[in-house]
């Protein structure tokens, strides 16, 4: 019989209440199933309440908000096979639920993430920190720490951030080291993709996927205003790799070097780069995801 823990964001970009809770309960209820329903309260605590239900014997946990909640959960269970993660996406982007093809709906997703359709994903691994998705360095990264800083969340916001950014936004160098090359950019945006897109719709690396050991590195480089104006549209139906100013680079490792201090993200988490280096690797087959289509 499986246990399992879900794990509430309140914070997330849907606004979750008990109205949510009350849903879990009232369609759990007819299941012969061992749950528990915990809430997070800052920074930390999903990777903490699933380390907790995971020395009880839970064997499957729940992310019930977005991307930020289950990078922590995947961190506590990465490599172990014995437990499943099931997603109800509930945040601003949704970007893992998409690149898993989870539905939005709620319901929906209540009943893949308790199903016995399994698939095993790749994550990735940067200074020693796992991510789902997306590492990422420049403009997204800046747009991530003003996200994260304020309490407003949502697509709008990420938006408005966005232009906020734009406007103090300098790009910075970096050196790219991957099979036994080297290369060298100032760009607008680097990210390194074990998934294919950020969320809300955002395809950044259409090649990339959850299942084939390798992770993908997209370059845009630094342009005009005008010239993302004019190409933001590929963003979103899968050719950004088609315009000229994008680089596509793949490898199974990736060292990258910035300077001292740089901002960078992990599946929308700020972090800072004290020495200037990322060394990022992909972690094959590193957790077993509750999934609507067992091929993705």
């Amino acid at each position: 019989m499986d246990r399992v823990i879900f794990i509430i964001n309140p914070r997330s970009g849907f606004k979750i209440n008990k109205f949510v809770e009350r849903n879990i309960i009232n369609k759990i209820s007819v299941r012969r199933i061992n749950y528990a329903i915990e809430y997070t309260k800052q920074k930390g605590d999903a990777f903490t309440i699933t380390i907790k239900y995971l020395n009880k014997g839970f064997n499957r946990v729940v992310c019930v908000g977005g991307d930020g909640t289950l990078r922590e959960i995947l961190e506590a269970v990465a490599g172990k096979n014995n437990v499943i993660v099931g997603i109800i996406p509930c945040g601003s982007g949704n970007g893992a639920a998409r690149n898993l093809k989870i539905p939005l709906n709620l319901d929906e997703a209540f009943e893949i993430a308790l199903g016995n359709k399994i698939v095993d994903i790749d994550c990735g691994i940067c200074n020693s920190k796992l991510f789902f998705n997306i590492c990422g360095i420049g403009f997204d990264a800046h747009i991530a720490k003003m996200f994260n800083k304020n309490r407003i969340r949502g697509l709008l916001p990420y938006f408005l951030y966005g232009i906020i950014s734009y406007i103090k936004f300098k790009p910075i160098d970096i050196e790219v080291e991957y099979g036994g090359k080297k290369d060298f950019f100032k760009p607008f945006v680097v990210a390194v993709a074990n998934g294919s897109q950020y969320g809300g719709g955002a395809i950044i690396s259409p090649r990339s996927s959850l299942i084939d050991g390798k992770l993908d590195l997209i370059v845009v480089d630094n342009t005009d205003f005008f010239y993302l104006i004019r190409r933001i549209h590929t963003l979103f139906n899968g050719k950004i790799l088609e315009n000229d100013k994008v680089k596509y680079l793949t490898s199974e490792v990736f060292k990258i070097k910035l300077p001292p201090g740089s901002i960078y993200h992990l599946d929308g988490e700020d972090f800072i780069s004290e020495d200037g280096v990322l060394k990022i690797t992909t972690l094959p087959k590193a957790v077993k995801f509750a999934v609507k289509n067992e091929i993705l």
